[in-house]
């Protein structure tokens, strides 16, 4: 990383902003002196900010259409069409210099001063892609079967079968034609398709990706007889979390439990408006060992929204509370338990054989 130091001085002019000197380290014996002008402001703001959130260590993934998604960031996106971000937990956005302010913590001269000694080159737009007709969700096609997606989910994520079959059987989930995708769903009212996420079956490559059009406001949802709703992140925390009920001999259907897809209330907000419901528990992600791009310890992301979220709904008259899960999330949490017990049957068989030492 390039390294610099930043004086400021007083401009010589009312039409000029503040002078900067910027020192590169290595770069000349000799101080670099230049006023910082609207046109070097944009010429920071027009740093491709994919490219550089990837040279200091994000780690970007497919996050939907023309977006990409950085890893335990707490909801962190980036958008190909406007060279921008978003932030979920935090709800900022901005473009490059909003970026440098706010994750690696600098005011805004030395934000720009930063961007400006970046070797990362300019923005360019993408091409835009062609848009499904009447800009309205078209779920993607579907595989003869859902052979791969219920391996998937049953044996490399430990859910139910019983919890995978009826979420197939409702058509909130399938697996998707020619990738193997897993497919959910989320309906509004009337039973028509307004959101859809998709996770990849090969746990050797992690993917993940909202289909174009999706409306993140209509949650992927297990339908529950109680008045108690636990909120999760994802549709595979939300149906572990069900199984967890299951091997804790509790009625996996009695409670209604919905995925945000993100760190966004939107889902709940809408949920609320439908059902008549009286408990919230948030089951968001543990976010412990979430990190900035220099290594630096970050805020627990999951957590955070937790606690903003259960006051919220506190003050709005509903009874709240938070579940944690012990791991990152609950899925972890439900593959750690069928671990133990598979180390525990495995133990038990050998001391069956009846060997002496």
């Amino acid at each position: 990383m390039i390294s610099f130091d930043i004086f400021l001085l007083l401009p010589p002019s009312s039409s000029s902003l503040p002078l900067i000197f910027i020192t590169k380290g290595g770069y000349s014996p000799m101080k670099i002196s230049k006023y910082l002008t609207k046109d070097e402001i944009a010429q920071a703001n027009n740093i491709n900010l994919i490219e550089f959130v990837k040279s200091h260590g994000y780690i970007l993934e497919n996050g939907g259409r023309r977006a990409l998604h950085a890893k335990r960031s707490g909801g962190l996106y980036f958008f190909r069409d406007s060279n921008k971000y978003y932030h979920f937990s935090t709800n900022t956005r901005g473009g490059p210099i909003d970026f440098v302010m706010q994750f690696l913590r600098m005011d805004f001269k030395e934000a720009v001063a930063y961007l400006l000694v970046t070797d990362v080159p300019k923005y360019q737009p993408a091409p835009s892609l062609p848009k499904p007709s009447g800009g309205e969700l078209q779920l993607p096609d579907k595989a003869p079967n859902n052979i791969r997606a219920a391996w998937y989910l049953i044996h490399v994520r430990g859910i139910d079968p019983e919890i995978v079959s009826c979420h197939m059987y409702e058509k909130k989930l399938y697996q998707q034609g020619k990738t193997g995708n897993c497919v959910f769903v989320g309906y509004d009212q009337n039973g028509t398709a307004k959101y859809c996420s998709l996770r990849g079956t090969r746990p050797e490559r992690s993917f993940k990706q909202d289909w174009p059009y999706s409306d993140k406001s209509y949650p992927f949802h297990i339908i529950g007889t109680s008045h108690n709703v636990y909120v999760c992140e994802s549709p595979i925390d939300t149906m572990s979390h069900a199984t967890l009920a299951k091997l804790a001999s509790r009625d996996w259907k009695a409670d209604h439990r919905i995925s945000l897809g993100c760190l966004s209330d939107q889902a709940l907000e809408r949920f609320l408006y439908h059902y008549d419901i009286e408990s919230i528990i948030f089951c968001l992600d543990n976010d412990m060992d979430a990190t900035f791009y220099n290594g630096s310890p970050a805020p627990n992301w999951g957590q955070e929204a937790a606690f903003k979220f259960a006051h919220k709904y506190s003050e709005l008259g509903y009874q709240t509370s938070i579940e944690t899960p012990l791991l990152k999330d609950f899925n972890e949490d439900l593959r750690a338990i069928r671990q133990a017990n598979y180390e525990t049957k495995m133990n038990l068989k050998e001391e069956d054989l009846g060997y002496e030492c």
